[in-house]
């Protein structure tokens, strides 16, 4: 799993460039455009960062040997994840335009993105005695 995450972060990092590119070329880095497509456009390309910075990181870090349920549970994590740059990115091209808030795209990418880090958490930390979200240490 670690060079797919490794592959889409990096992937994801380049759809970031160029939907800055985008942004500044092809739609005059927003100038003049209402504010709600404006925060719109700004909000996904970020969103856009955020889900490859965490795919790249997950692709970085040694791949734990975990069994049963965890190893199932971080799985699921490493999916929701993984699918989330494509999402923001239809999110980008179709959402973004849009004269209301609704971006369904959007916000199940950002939701699946935390149930995905949660997952990984508990997957990792719930061993008997070890704190999901501590660095690795016993607690007693």
């Amino acid at each position: 799993m670690r060079r797919v995450h490794l592959a889409i972060g990096s992937a994801g990092v380049v759809a970031f460039l160029m939907t800055g590119q985008y942004m500044d070329r092809w739609l005059g880095h927003l100038a003049g455009m209402a504010d709600l497509p404006r925060m719109l456009y700004r909000s996904a390309h970020i969103y856009l960062l955020f889900a490859a910075l965490l795919n790249v990181l997950l692709g970085l870090y040694p791949e734990e040997r975990l069994h049963g349920w965890r190893r199932g549970a971080a799985r699921l994590g490493s999916v929701l994840i993984l699918v989330a740059p494509l999402m923001i990115l239809i999110g980008f091209s179709r959402e973004s335009t849009r004269t209301d808030f609704e971006r369904p795209f959007v916000g199940y990418a950002i939701y699946g993105c935390f149930a995905g880090v949660l997952l990984h958490a508990i997957a990792r930390g719930s061993r008997r005695g070890r704190d999901p979200f501590g660095a690795g240490q016993e607690t007693r």
